[in-house]
């Protein structure tokens, strides 16, 4: 649009209102805060058509007032920013702190800091600092799940941890902010994340149902939904299912076996490629994706298969998240053999599950839309369950000479 004439700025505080001229128009123009559901900047900013400053004054407030009649969800409260408010602060200081060290590995940490916050900033993004379980539930589920799946070393994991700490103190001793979250130990970091058991799933589903028919919230069925969505097939728990349209699934005929629809789903900008394919298991296929689909009526194509009536995907994934913790930790399932279990535990229950049907490595690795490494070393690995399933493996023939 061009350049703000800040001679021309007025303000209206107690709607905060800013009412104002760019230097190469004649007429005013206005913007007022309305969420980032709306707008990707947060701002809605209207042209007021006007070089009179007390008619765009008026009309300024008018368009206010037509704007928040019509959509309810609008906030006027602006949402904390965690890259400028916490994040760049410390990362300047770091940069200006090491600038003039001599010692080389000293003079690079910033740079090194910076580094890591570029792959940390998505997990924050539109999140609220203060909300302690949020951060907490961020940390211990997606970041560490995500570290792990890249192959990272525990050590290398604890340095992403270092700086998510070290930003928060800062804050903290500036007033930001009045905690400190909580990060996984080593010990943590370094065991193995062990699957649910379907039982120990289905006690979590019946949870959402008593949760729902004490609140008679439909989010909480629809949270039943999501995590049998997860437990279907080789989903990330996150953004990539929780994006998935009505329009994103489709039956497909085997045609040796053309009694039998599979379903295939299509996922899209994926974390190791731009479209994933994933398969449901027959069971979820045949009892369970109809009562999905079933949940709301009247939905179109580009609505959401899941939470069709929420826009912010992004608190929703966050939302969910502390969900099936919360229900997890009340059923006493959450903590296990000196680990945690958050949602993403869920892809290790499905590739645990795959493995003792005996699918093979290479074969899990697609489904899960990952590398036949890392099926091992992180979703199999050293786990109670994988080992009893690669013992069943070993030829019981085998003998041992005395």
């Amino acid at each position: 649009m061009g350049v703000i004439d800040k001679t021309t700025l007025k303000k209206i505080p107690r709607l905060k209102i800013s009412i104002y001229k760019y230097k190469n128009k004649n007429t005013y123009f206005c913007r007022f805060y309305v969420g980032k559901v709306h707008y990707k900047s947060g701002y809605k900013e209207i042209s007021l058509k006007t070089k009179n400053i007390n008619e765009a004054i008026s009309k300024a407030n008018t368009e206010f007032k037509m704007w928040f009649s019509v959509n309810k969800d609008t906030t006027t409260k602006e949402e904390k920013n965690f890259d400028l408010d916490i994040a760049q602060p410390y990362l300047n200081f770091k940069v200006r702190k090491y600038k003039h060290k001599t010692h080389l590995k000293n003079n690079e940490q910033g740079e090194r800091d910076k580094s890591k916050w570029k792959y940390l900033k998505p997990f924050f993004e539109d999140v609220d600092y203060n909300d302690i379980e949020t951060i907490e539930q961020i940390i211990d589920d997606e970041i560490l799940s995500s570290l792990q799946e890249e192959g990272k070393s525990g050590n290398t994991i604890n340095k992403y941890f270092s700086v998510i700490t070290q930003m928060f103190k800062r804050a903290k001793d500036r007033g930001k902010i009045d905690y400190v979250p909580d990060t996984p130990t080593q010990q943590v970091i370094n065991t193995p994340r062990e699957p649910y058991e379907n039982s120990e799933l289905n006690l979590i589903n019946n949870r959402c149902k008593k949760e729902y028919e004490k609140t008679k919230d439909i989010f909480f069925l629809e949270c039943k939904d999501y995590f049998n969505l997860l437990r279907s097939a080789g989903f990330r728990p996150g953004l990539e299912p929780l994006n998935l349209k009505r329009k994103d699934y489709e039956f497909i005929k085997d045609k040796d076996n053309p009694e039998t629809d599979i379903l295939k789903f299509t996922v899209r900008n994926t974390k190791t490629k731009p479209i994933h394919y994933p398969i449901a298991n027959d069971f979820f296929t045949k009892y369970i994706f109809s009562e999905i689909i079933n949940r709301h009526q009247n939905l179109k194509d580009d609505d959401y298969l899941l939470f069709p009536f929420i826009k912010d995907r992004k608190t929703l994934k966050n939302k969910t998240g502390k969900t099936f913790s919360r229900f997890s930790k009340d059923l006493n399932l959450y903590y296990y053999k000196g680990g945690t279990r958050p949602l993403y535990a869920i892809r290790h229950t499905y590739a645990t599950e795959q493995w003792k049907k005996g699918t093979s490595i290479e074969d899990i690795s697609k489904l899960m839309n990952t590398s036949p490494r890392m099926i091992m070393s992180v979703y199999l690995g050293n786990t109670d369950e994988a080992l009893i399933q690669l013992h069943k493996r070993i030829p019981k023939k085998f003998k041992v000479i005395k």
